[in-house]
């Protein structure tokens, strides 16, 4: 049986030094106010891997020779259309990032970033997969349903399965 995925559109990139995460605590939706490591959209005739790369440029002025595939992040809702992300992950090269009109970067200990109700809070269940090396997985994050005005059973619990 084959599946077939949502389109994966996007790029999101985790830079390590030691045990810090570089994340941006983002300013624009998706995921405004909630700290996110960096990406964005792949552009047209745009491989994942070379979007990545200029994303992490753009975004923190780093200029990276090679980021790690690392897995796919896919979901699905009911309001929200089905899509997906490649995840990756580098070293970050000496020196601090640069300001970015996309929010502020800080460095967060990884246990933070595993953990806060303030980071996006599906990395709370890939983060430490890729961040310590597994091989890469398809992560599908399934959305929950909107709760309906006077629902008849409960809405199932969100969920995350690898």
């Amino acid at each position: 049986m084959t599946i077939a995925l949502p389109p994966l559109v996007y790029t999101l990139c985790f830079l390590t030094h030691g045990d810090d995460v570089l994340m941006l605590l983002r300013v624009k939706p998706p995921n405004r106010g909630l700290w996110n490591g960096v990406g964005g959209k792949i552009d047209p005739g745009e491989d994942p891997t070379s979007s990545v790369l200029r994303e992490v440029q753009e975004e923190t002025g780093y200029v990276l020779p090679a980021a790690r595939f690392c897995g796919l992040l896919t979901w699905g809702g009911y309001e929200v259309p089905r899509g997906g992300l490649y995840i990756f992950t580098a070293p970050a090269p000496a020196g601090e990032p640069h300001p970015t009109p996309e929010g502020l970067l800080a460095w967060k200990p990884r246990r933070f970033v595993f953990t806060s109700g303030e980071v996006v809070s599906n990395i709370h269940h890939f983060g430490p997969l890729v961040l310590d090396g597994a091989a890469p997985p398809n992560l599908p994050f399934c959305l929950p349903r909107r709760p309906d005005p006077a629902p008849r059973n409960p809405s199932p619990a969100p969920g995350f399965h690898v």
